[in-house]
């Protein structure tokens, strides 16, 4: 065997091996998770690999989950940097959205009763089992035994503003390979449909009312923009809707009045425009969730209006965020 055909072979095997181990490390590996982002992130298929696109973002996916604060924070900086195609910002944009959701889960341990009755039994006297079983066979059991989750903590709450804040810092940053208003929309567009993904997986944390006002405030920014994709136009109704919707938003209503009107009076003008049943659905829907957050009581209502009937309850926002345009490395 060549030794060229014995490195594809090793980076092959590497490849497809490193999601699995990272997954099953044990201890403080952040600096071994940064040093495999750096190199991964860089790498595009010069052999031919079926996976290698897959094998890839999971190894990115991986490194970000282990080691969260260190590689989002890298690959936040790293997104706005030169030396990457557009292909390589979605990636990044992508990994940051799985990483998130993963984190933001909620592993459930379940006991159930049954289990805790053997525990007990193992306590018991001789005389109080017999009782015990006796009464058993006299009594009708009409479910199985109730099963009891356990609550575990939420890995994503202490970490998600290292997923978010660094992703808005550096939007008019003059590149020579990214214009975000211009030719770049796609990644615009993706850039505040992940920022709502993040937002959305840390709605219960204490720090979502703070990046719920910071994102609506980046997202204005682009609302003043005359000409926007409707790409564009349905990430940031999705990313507003997230905003609306998050619990702990409701407690500071007053403070994102303001940036909520200004992106209502946006939205509503959007009706008389010509767009897709898709966009448009997605409109109705927005002004409808911003409606019930301007309208809980804490302020007047007269000049909002009630004329679009919202959309029915199963749609809810998740279902109805914008599609994304899967593109990989390998074509740019």
């Amino acid at each position: 065997m060549r030794e060229q055909d014995r490195d594809i072979d090793k980076i092959t095997i590497t490849l497809r091996t490193l999601p699995k181990l990272l997954e099953q490390s044990d201890g403080n590996i952040d600096e071994l998770a940064l040093e495999i982002t750096q190199v991964v992130l860089h790498m595009s298929s010069e052999f031919y690999m079926e996976d290698f696109s897959e094998c890839r973002k999971q190894t990115l996916i991986r490194c970000a989950v282990v080691a969260p604060r260190t590689v989002a924070d890298y690959l936040c900086y790293q997104f706005y940097e030169d030396n990457y195609t557009i292909a390589h910002r979605l990636d990044i944009l992508d990994v940051i959205v799985q990483a998130s959701k993963e984190l933001s889960k909620l592993e459930l341990t379940v006991e159930s009763t049954e289990n805790c009755e053997n525990n007990r039994t193992i306590e018991m006297k001789p005389w109080e089992i017999e009782v015990m079983e006796r009464l058993k066979k006299k009594t009708k059991r009409f479910n199985s035994a109730t099963k009891v989750p356990m609550g575990a903590e939420n890995k994503f709450n202490a970490v998600c503003g290292n997923f978010f804040y660094a992703l808005m810092n550096q939007y008019d940053k003059e590149l020579r390979t990214l214009n975000l208003t211009e030719e770049d929309t796609l990644v615009l567009g993706r850039l505040i449909y992940t920022l709502g993904i993040v937002l959305h997986c840390a709605g219960n944390s204490t720090a979502a009312p703070n990046m719920g006002k910071a994102l609506l405030d980046f997202i204005r920014v682009f609302t003043d923009i005359y000409v926007l994709d409707e790409y564009v136009k349905q990430c940031i109704l999705f990313a507003t809707s997230i905003v609306a919707q998050i619990s702990p938003v409701a407690a500071m209503t007053a403070e994102i009045y303001p940036q909520l009107m200004d992106i209502r009076l946006w939205a509503e003008e959007l009706l008389s425009q010509s767009l897709s049943v898709e966009t448009t659905n997605l409109v109705i829907y927005a002004l409808d969730i911003m409606d019930t957050v301007i309208g809980r009581g804490l302020f007047p209502t007269d000049s909002l209006t009630k004329e679009y009937a919202p959309l029915s309850l199963k749609d809810t926002i998740i279902n109805a965020r914008p599609k994304i345009t899967e593109i990989t490395s390998e074509g740019t």
